[in-house]
């Protein structure tokens, strides 16, 4: 009924009003790293995680204290290729090393998992209520982990038995209780407790083109996506229906993006700057 509702309010308020986004300096990852090349964020309960998979760096910036932190590089990390924060922990896919635990408060670096002969193309890492979830491409799969007394689970299937995916083309996941896949052409899967789940864009102008990455967390009341293609920020509600938009070029130039709903502020990473942008 809920659903319903909202596309019955769309119906009525046909009319869509475009805000132009306006950035200030974040801060210059040069000053963290000279020559850092970050190519993923992630947010957790006012700290944001950078990874550059170039270098192999992994940094923390307190949000409240603009205090910034390397906290692993290529020694403990090897071959890293993506990460993802979870309140006080960050988790490193490593081609050579499987999935690596970083604790933010003592950098004490651990195993959760040793490179598995049954991965296929992970395609993103995601870390969520102290789990670990893989995005495996080429098994249309998501590899799940749960924390033991002695470490980690082996690894789970999160699909219950008979669900049917294809992540062909998937680029990023999120999850907020339910679980969200972006593919490049704009499609998102959303799937609650191992099976689908009810998603579909409603109200928007323009289809999604070219989206670069989108933001959800049990933090915030909205679904977020970078539409480069369009250069734009679109938000929606956590079952697509159209809420807001923001445009500027930068959106089109812009590969990743954070959002803190209660601080109102996008973050938006932009080669080697972080840029921000008030919510209105």
């Amino acid at each position: 009924q809920a659903v319903k509702k909202e596309q019955q309010e769309v119906k009525e308020t046909p009319e869509v009003v475009i805000k132009k986004a306006s950035f200030e300096m974040f801060l210059d990852l040069d000053l963290i790293k000279k020559g850092l090349q970050v190519k993923f964020l992630s947010l957790s309960k006012e700290k944001l995680l950078l990874f550059d998979p170039n270098s192999k760096t992994l940094a923390t910036i307190n949000l409240d204290k603009k205090g910034q932190q390397i906290q692993a590089g290529k020694e403990q990390l090897g071959d890293g290729l993506m990460a993802s924060i979870n309140g006080g922990m960050a988790f490193v896919y490593s081609e050579d090393k499987g999935i690596i635990k970083v604790d933010l408060q003592n950098q004490k670096v651990s195993v959760v998992a040793k490179p598995d002969k049954e991965w296929g193309g992970i395609g993103d890492i995601y870390g969520f209520a102290g789990n670990v979830y893989l995005l495996d491409k080429l098994n249309n799969q998501i590899w799940k982990y749960l924390p033991t007394q002695d470490g980690y689970s082996d690894k789970r299937k999160y699909f219950n038995e008979g669900v049917k995916v294809n992540f062909e083309g998937s680029m990023r996941i999120q999850i907020e209780s339910s679980v969200y896949v972006l593919g490049q052409g704009g499609e998102m899967s959303r799937f609650t407790k191992g099976a689908p789940d009810f998603f579909s864009y409603g109200g928007l102008e323009k289809n999604i083109r070219d989206p670069k990455s989108f933001f959800v967390s049990s933090d915030t009341d909205n679904l977020y996506i970078l539409d480069s293609g369009n250069s734009r920020l679109v938000v929606l509600t956590k079952v697509g229906m159209y809420k807001d938009q923001y445009e500027s070029d930068r959106f089109a130039m812009a590969s990743d993006l954070v959002v803190d709903e209660a601080g109102k502020k996008v973050y938006l990473l932009e080669d080697n700057k972080i840029y921000t942008m008030e919510l209105q």
